[in-house]
């Protein structure tokens, strides 16, 4: 314990209250990994990039959009900038499992090759292949859930097909809404996946009960996806790789009260983006992302401008809708920028096949390296919200509606000793917005280096702080960074 009492000596309190953490944090792994209970055998140290259309297609899937979906994840050179896995989502199966071997099957009228092949076509791209099931009786599209059948189909994921990724939904009629069942059927599945000895990334979609005030009042106590506040971080490693953190599904809008038709009627409830991050907010904690466990945000809808099956105005519940109006490049720009300071999984929702051609500088967003370094480090720092303002009088950022939160500001600390800033502008005009150091926690006077990440330009050196103009559901994502560091660098 050299360290700590060096720290004791100089009397310097953020610095043992930082090593202390990093103590305890070593200590809940390493306590979860003796108690045999984080067994799953993907720990990543750093978010993944995957590439998942079910907001783009829904249920109108098969084969054939897969394997192009894959050949276009390498020919654009999303795989290069670290997208790895292609998920498919909910509708690949038959709604039946064989009669004979209570096997999960497969729509052969989709998927002709079966998984198997698909997963090594995928697999021969240098690519993972991801798929979806249920923990109950059945799932939100065609098909059974997995309840009942955890090891046999913990075979089938693994051995029979060869996946990468799971993704596991809580859609079926025995439901349960208490934290200690829902978590014990996680764990099960955890641990039938564990017994296969395949390394398999394990992404599930918890439930609790909305909260009655703040951005979540609008869904009147109801379900919504996230981890039951009871659920420590040490149970939140223990249990899966990532967890979805979602009022509702995200859709393509910027914000809608009541939310429009897509692929499912109209909601009474808001949707779009907004609401996507005040759930985040709300409903966890950004500090109990650990290496290997994350805070998922769902699935980004950057670049499908309208096109595809899920919400937006004018959708028609289906793929390629050219009259659809769904979001603008900039809030698109917004919405990665925010996932990436979340420290979220960063899950494309676009058709890949057909975005290089039809929106190359939306495809330009997907492949900008300076946004998605900011969504990694192997620290897992937590992003923090340091200023939120809203336009209701009497009412706080937390008791305020969505559309009552005019601006949010965070800032997440990294191991190379550089910060990422997000001014987020929610309102309809623009706004100035400013970061101290102090907000960083950086001495006044320092000499840092600012960079807009989004727009790649070096924005210069300040010594106590920035302020610019930010436009309209406009973010400016900056990495700020020691200016002698920065140098070293270029």
């Amino acid at each position: 314990m050299v360290q700590l009492v060096s720290l004791i000596e100089r009397q310097n309190v953020s610095q043992i209250d930082s090593f202390t953490d990093q103590i305890l944090r070593f200590l809940e792994t390493l306590f979860a990994i003796r108690l045999n209970l984080r067994l799953f055998k993907v720990s990543n140290s750093l978010c993944v990039f995957i590439a998942s259309p079910r907001n783009y297609f829904s249920i109108h899937i098969n084969e054939s959009i897969f394997m192009e979906m894959a050949d276009a994840m390498v020919e654009t050179g999303l795989s290069k900038v670290g997208y790895t896995y292609i998920n498919i989502d909910a509708g690949y199966l038959l709604h039946t499992r064989d009669a004979k071997t209570n096997k999960l099957q497969v729509n052969s009228a989709l998927f002709p090759s079966g998984m198997r092949a698909l997963a090594d076509y995928i697999h021969s791209k240098g690519l993972k292949l991801g798929v979806y099931t249920d923990l109950t009786d059945r799932s939100c599209g065609p098909g059974p859930g997995s309840y009942g059948y955890y090891d046999i189909d913990a075979e089938t994921f693994a051995h029979d097909w060869q996946v990468d990724y799971l993704k596991v939904d809580y859609c079926g009629s025995n439901v349960n809404r208490d934290p200690q069942p829902q978590y014990d059927g996680f764990a099960k599945l955890r641990d039938a996946l564990n017994k296969t000895g395949r390394p398999i990334y394990y992404s599930i979609c918890p439930h609790t009960v909305c909260p009655s005030s703040g951005p979540g009042g609008a869904y009147r106590g109801g379900s919504i996806y996230a981890p039951p506040p009871v659920w420590t971080a040490l149970q939140r490693h223990a249990l899966a790789n990532s967890l979805l953190v979602e009022y509702v599904n995200s859709f393509d809008l910027w914000y809608a009260d009541p939310t429009p038709a897509g692929d499912g009627g109209p909601m009474a409830e808001p949707g779009g983006l907004l609401t996507n991050i005040d759930s985040v907010v709300q409903m966890t904690n950004l500090s109990y992302n650990q290496p290997g466990t994350w805070n998922d945000a769902d699935m980004l809808q950057i670049c499908t401008y309208g096109e595809g099956a899920t919400r937006h105005f004018n959708s028609t519940g289906k793929p390629y809708n050219w009259n659809g109006v769904g979001m603008t490049l900039t809030e698109y720009k917004s919405h990665l920028a925010i996932w990436a300071i979340f420290a979220s999984p960063l899950i494309l929702s676009a058709d890949l096949r057909t975005v290089g051609q039809r929106h190359p500088e939306c495809l330009a967003l997907m492949l900008n390296e300076e946004i998605l370094a900011i969504n990694q480090d192997t620290s897992a720092s937590a992003a923090r919200l340091f200023h939120a303002e809203t336009n209701q009088t009497g009412k706080t950022p937390s008791t305020a509606n969505t559309s009552g939160i005019v601006s949010q500001s965070w800032v997440r600390a990294y191991s190379d000793g550089s910060y990422a800033v997000c001014l987020f502008n929610r309102g309809e005009t623009a706004r100035t917005m400013s970061v101290a150091w102090s907000d960083l926690g950086v001495p006044v006077g320092t000499r840092m280096h600012l960079r807009d990440a989004v727009e790649k330009i070096s924005l210069g050196e300040a010594t106590h702080g920035y302020t610019d103009m930010v436009r309209p559901h406009a973010c400016l994502l900056l990495r700020i960074t020691p200016a002698a560091a920065y140098m070293h660098l270029t």
